[in-house]
C-alpha cells in the first residue's frame, strides 16, 4: 500500500522523475566509469610489475683513443685500428652507495676456462698448428715464399711431412730472414693469400702465416703486467742440436703439450642472477628444460649449473647429472661470447710466465640443474658462447689471482644490476652525486618506465573521474531531494493529518526515491564498468611504451594475458552502487527528517503563504 501509494506520487511528476533518472544515470556512470579505470589500472599495474625486470649495465668510459698499426704485407702498408685506453680500472666498489638498494648485484662477471677431456666441444676447433718448416731458399718472408713441412708437432689437418706452403710473416713490417738448410718451429694459420697472387680474379688463394701464441697474457690480481722472458710477437725459433733442452725449447715442448687442451677446454661463466646477463633478460636465450637456479642456491654458492642444451647432446648430458668443472684460467675482461665463437677458442696461449700451463686452481664436481639453448656462438658481446656452462659466483671459493689470463674494465657485457622497477630516475639522481664521470649507466626496462607514466596518467584521470561523478551525484541527490521531498511539505502534512504514523510517512516519501535511486545507479555503474572496461581494451599496453630507459617491450604472451585479466570491474561496480545508495539515502532521509520534525499545520501554512 505504502510502495503503490509513494510510486502514485512519483507519477505524478513523471517528468521530473525521469530527468532525476537521467541525471542519477549519468552521474553514476561518470562516477562508476573513474572507479573502473582505478580498478583496471592497479589490476595492470600490478601484472605488469610482475613481468617487468629493470636492469643497469655499466660501462667505463675510455680515457683516451690510442692509434694502432697493424702492419699488412699485401698492400705493403699499415691498417690503422683505434683502441680505448684506460688510465685505471675503476672498481666495481664506485657502485656501492646509499640509496642504490639493489634487487640484485651489481656484479663484474668472471669467466673461467674448465678443461676436462672427458667431453667434446660442440664446434670445437683448433685452428693453430705447430710445425717444423724450412726455407727452400734464403729469404725475408714479407711475401709468400715457400717452406717445406719437415714435421708436423700437433694435430691438425691440412699438413704432412714432405708438403711445399706458402709462407708469410704477413703482420711483422721487419721480418727475420730464414735461411735454406736450417729448420724453424712456428705456430701456423691458415689465412687468406694476397691479391697479387691471383690468376684470374674470382680466385681463392691461401697463406700460412705465424701466430704469437708462445708468450703469456698472464695478468696480475688488479691486472699489472707481469714480465715475461718472451718477447712480444714471438713467430718462430730456429731448431738446432740441443734446442728443446733449452729454456725456449721446454717452453715449446710445454705449448705442445697442451695445445690440444683447447679441444676440451669451454667458458664457465659466474652470476648471482641469471637475468643480469643480457641474453636471458632479452629473451635471446631461455631454459628448455630443468630449471633455473634458486635463490638459496645463489647465496649458498651451491655446486650446480645449467649447460647448453648442443653441448649437453653432444655428450649425453641430462639435468640431473654430475659435471666435473677444473677451472684453468680467469678471465676478468671480457664476456665469454667474445673469445668463443664459430672458430672455438681465441684465448691466444694456456702459458704463464713461467713458460708452465696454468694450473688447476679449483676442481669440483657440479650437478646439471637445467638446459638452455638460444641464439648462441654469434660471437656478439652480449649472447652466450657455445659451450658455455653458467654457474652461481659464490660456487667457487678459490682464489684465481695466479690464474688471471685478461683483466679491463667494467663493460656492458660483464657489469650489470637490478634495482626496483619505476626507481630509474630516483637511481640516476643519486648516482649523478657520487661524482664519478667516466663511469656511464644503461638501463633496460622493457618499457617499464613509459607503461608507468601513461599508468600514472590513468590513475589521474580515473581520479578526477571519481571526483567528477561522485560531486554530480551528490548534487543530483541533493537537488531532487529538495525537489521531490523537501518541497512536497503539504504531502506530508495531509499524510500526518490522514493519520499516517511518522514511520509510515517517512516509507512512503523513501520508498519511491530509492527505487530511482537504485535504478538510476544499477544502470549507471554498470554501463560506466562496461565503458571502463571497453576502453582500457581498446588502450591496450602497446600505448604505455617509449624507448626512454628501455631496449625491449613485454613479450606478445604477457600483453595478451594482462589484457584477458583486465576484465569487467564488478567487485567496484558494486561497491559504487552501494555508495551512490548509500548517500542517496542519507540525503533524503535527511530531507525527510527535516520534513517529519514540522508540525502539519505549519507546513500547511507555509503552503498557504
Amino acid at each position: 500500500m505504502i510502495l503503490r501509494n509513494s510510486i502514485r506520487q512519483l507519477w505524478r511528476m513523471k517528468g521530473r522523475a525521469c530527468l532525476f533518472f537521467l541525471l542519477l544515470l549519468l552521474a553514476a556512470g561518470l562516477f562508476s566509469l573513474g572507479r573502473g579505470f582505478q580498478a583496471i589500472n592497479s589490476r595492470n599495474m600490478k601484472a605488469y610489475e610482475d613481468g617487468f625486470m629493470t636492469i643497469g649495465t655499466v660501462e667505463q668510459k675510455a680515457d683516451a683513443v690510442e692509434e694502432i698499426r697493424r702492419w699488412d704485407a699485401g698492400i705493403k702498408d699499415y691498417h690503422v685500428y683505434n683502441r680505448p685506453v684506460y688510465d685505471r680500472c675503476v672498481p666495481l666498489s664506485v657502485l656501492d652507495f646509499e640509496g642504490a638498494d639493489y634487487l640484485s648485484g651489481p656484479e663484474k662477471r668472471v669467466f673461467y676456462g674448465a678443461y676436462n677431456p672427458q667431453y667434446t666441444m660442440y664446434k670445437g676447433l683448433s685452428s693453430t698448428i705447430i710445425v717444423e718448416a724450412s726455407p727452400l731458399e734464403d729469404v725475408v718472408p714479407d711475401h709468400p715464399v715457400t717452406l717445406t713441412v719437415t714435421r708436423v708437432l700437433s694435430d691438425g689437418t691440412g699438413l704432412w711431412e714432405g708438403l711445399n706452403i706458402t709462407f708469410c710473416n704477413h703482420y711483422d713490417p721487419q721480418p727475420e730472414k730464414l735461411y735454406a738448410g736450417r729448420t724453424y718451429i712456428m705456430s701456423l694459420q691458415n689465412r687468406p693469400g694476397h691479391d697479387s697472387e691471383k690468376k684470374y680474379e674470382e680466385d681463392m688463394v691461401s697463406e700460412y702465416v705465424p701466430w704469437p701464441i708462445l708468450e703469456s697474457d698472464q695478468v696480475g690480481p688488479e691486472g699489472e703486467e707481469l714480465e715475461d722472458e718472451v718477447e712480444i710477437g714471438a713467430f718462430y725459433d730456429e731448431v738446432t742440436e740441443g734446442f728443446y733442452e733449452t729454456r725456449r725449447g721446454k717452453r715449446w715442448l710445454e705449448l705442445l703439450r697442451v695445445k690440444d687442451y683447447t679441444m676440451h677446454i669451454f667458458p664457465v661463466t659466474a652470476t648471482d642472477n641469471l637475468h643480469l646477463i643480457m641474453a636471458f633478460y632479452n629473451g635471446e636465450a631461455w631454459i628448455t628444460s630443468g630449471r633455473e637456479f634458486t635463490k638459496e642456491e645463489y647465496e649458498a654458492g651451491e655446486k650446480v649449473c645449467l649447460v647448453s642444451e648442443n653441448f649437453a647432446l653432444k655428450n649425453n648430458l641430462q639435468p640431473g647429472d654430475p659435471i666435473r668443472l677444473p677451472l684453468l684460467y680467469a678471465n676478468h675482461r671480457s664476456a665469454a661470447s667474445t673469445m668463443y665463437g664459430n672458430s672455438g677458442y681465441t684465448v691466444t696461449t694456456l702459458l704463464n710466465t713461467q713458460g708452465e700451463c696454468y694450473p688447476i686452481f679449483e676442481d669440483s664436481e657440479y650437478t646439471i640443474v637445467g638446459m638452455y639453448s638460444g641464439n648462441i656462438g654469434l660471437k656478439d658481446e652480449y649472447g652466450l658462447a657455445y659451450n658455455e656452462i653458467l654457474i652461481p659466483s659464490r660456487s667457487v671459493r678459490n682464489s684465481d689471482e695466479n690464474n688471471i689470463v685478461a683483466f679491463g674494465p667494467m663493460t656492458g657485457s660483464t657489469t650489470s644490476f637490478q634495482i626496483e622497477n619505476g626507481t630509474i630516475r630516483d637511481y640516476l639522481e643519486k648516482w649523478n652525486r657520487q661524482g664519478v664521470d667516466n663511469v656511464e649507466i644503461t638501463f633496460y626496462d622493457g618499457g617499464y618506465t613509459q607503461m608507468e607514466a601513461g599508468m600514472e596518467n590513468m590513475k589521474q584521470i580515473s581520479r578526477l573521474l571519481v571526483f567528477m561523478g561522485l560531486a554530480l551525484v551528490l548534487m543530483v541527490l541533493s537537488y531532487f531531494t529538495w525537489l521531490f521531498i523537501i518541497r512536497q511539505g503539504e504531502r506530508t502534512a495531509v499524510e500526518r493529518c490522514l493519520g499516517l504514523t511518522r514511520r509510515k510517512c517517512f516509507l512512503s516519501l523513501f520508498t519511491g526515491i530509492f527505487l530511482l535511486i537504485s535504478a538510476g545507479s544499477v544502470c549507471g555503474c554498470t554501463a560506466g564498468s562496461l565503458l571502463s572496461d571497453r576502453i582500457a581494451g581498446s588502450i591496450g599496453p602497446a600505448g604505455y611504451y617509449d624507448t626512454s630507459f628501455s631496449n625491449g617491450m613485454i613479450s606478445s604472451g604477457e600483453t595478451e594475458k594482462t589484457e584477458e585479466e583486465n576484465g569487467f570491474p564488478l567487485q567496484e561496480t558494486i561497491q559504487a552502487v552501494c555508495a551512490i545508495l548509500l548517500a542517496g539515502s542519507v540525503i533524503s532521509g535527511a530531507g525527510i527528517w527535516l520534513n517529519l520534525r514540522a508540525e502539519p499545520a505549519k507546513l500547511l501554512a507555509k503552503r498557504g503563504e
